[in-house]
């Protein structure tokens, strides 16, 4: 697990250095009050990171942005936590779709939060029920996330759910591409590595 999480730190320094231009390790990247990473000298470069089970999801935007994934544990009782935390249509939603519907809801919630840089308690009532592939979701009047912001839920392997959230009600479109560090032991037909022709 400790190996997945510094492969997974490891490849955001790499990204957001071919996207600067800049050596990853020359990357100076600063924490907002609520831990949210940032480039420190690239405000304009926005990112999130998000881990769970075997997956990790960076999403990086020209505006703030969001992304979280879970993996659908079998042993989560669902039904109690989204009565504890979720608006009564959301409570309605995971007691029909069970711990699939829990998690997609969860991950829309924790993408906006992320893309705001808040804490996760304050996004819990956050109404995020759509069936839209897109949609613009705004917190409560006066509370500390009030948004808009734009989610859209991604296309993950069975058993995982995840979202990402821009800052902004603008609709945005997903491209998405799988990095994996390749290690000698791991090429064989069909691999190739970086640079290795």
């Amino acid at each position: 697990m400790r190996r997945r999480f510094v492969l997974a730190h490891a490849a955001v320094r790499i990204v957001l250095g071919e996207r600067l231009g800049r050596p990853p390790d020359g990357l100076r990247l600063v924490r907002g009050r609520w831990g949210k990473p940032s480039v420190a000298d690239a405000p304009w470069l926005h990112f999130s990171l998000s881990h769970s089970g075997d997956l990790a999801l960076l999403a990086v935007a020209p505006r703030p942005v969001g992304v979280d994934v879970e993996l659908v544990r079998p042993g989560l009782d669902a039904d109690r936590l989204a009565r504890r935390f979720f608006p009564h249509r959301e409570r309605e939603l995971v007691a029909s779709g069970g711990r699939p519907a829990f998690a997609r809801l969860w991950t829309r919630k924790e993408a906006c939060v992320k893309a705001a840089g808040g804490r996760l308690t304050e996004g819990m009532v956050l109404p995020v029920a759509h069936a839209a592939a897109q949609a613009t979701v705004r917190g409560p009047a006066g509370g500390p996330l009030t948004g808009p912001w734009r989610v859209a839920d991604l296309s993950l392997p069975e058993g995982y759910a995840g979202s990402v959230a821009l800052l902004g009600d603008g609709p945005f479109a997903v491209s998405s591409a799988v990095w994996c560090p390749v290690t000698p032991e791991t090429t064989g037909p069909g691999i190739r590595r970086p640079g290795v022709k």
